[in-house]
């Protein structure tokens, strides 16, 4: 589940990399269209912090799971000196 979810973040930002690209060349074909170039600049960084946000969050419970389990295997007679 954690996989599939740090996909999903990846590809939503990456997918608002491409709009801003896309959104950044816009002008030289349509200069007149200035409200089609921010709105499509806002969708895309929208779309980069929702998937910034869904790859902090999975990595975050990754992390937390990985150390849970790490506890878990060393007892806290081993770590004392």
């Amino acid at each position: 589940m954690i996989n599939g979810m740090k996909w999903i973040g990846v590809v939503m930002f990456l997918v608002g990399v491409i709009i801003e690209g896309v959104y950044g060349i816009y002008p030289v074909f349509n200069p007149e269209n200035t409200e089609a170039i921010l709105l499509g600049i806002r969708i895309g960084i929208v779309m980069m912090a929702i998937g910034g946000v869904i790859l902090i969050t999975t990595l975050s419970f990754e992390r937390y799971r990985e150390w849970k389990k790490m506890k878990e295997e060393i007892g806290e007679e081993e770590l004392r000196p």
